[in-house]
């Protein structure tokens, strides 16, 4: 009768090992290839890899903007009053 878990043991230990080796040629250390996207991806999964939104300095509501930042907190701290 075979032996399902070691056949299965086997193969995981085939598959690490290939992976093991992609990742050594193919990206820098600790990242990992992923053949899907056909790219390198970081720890995370996204890592530095996933492009950066363009409206990331924007103001988050309403777009209220001050260069005194006192006046930016009491913005905040009316903001929030007013929420709830």
């Amino acid at each position: 009768m075979r032996d399902f878990a070691e056949e299965m043991r086997q193969q995981g230990k085939q598959k690490r090992s290939r992976q093991e080796m992609i990742n050594k040629v193919m990206c820098k250390p600790g990242y990992t290839w992923n053949e899907t996207v056909g790219r390198c991806l970081g720890p995370a999964g996204g890592g530095g890899d996933m492009p950066m939104p363009e409206n990331l300095g924007a103001p988050p509501s309403g777009g209220k903007t001050s260069a005194d930042p006192q006046q930016a907190i009491a913005n905040e701290v009316s903001s929030r009053a007013m929420q709830g």
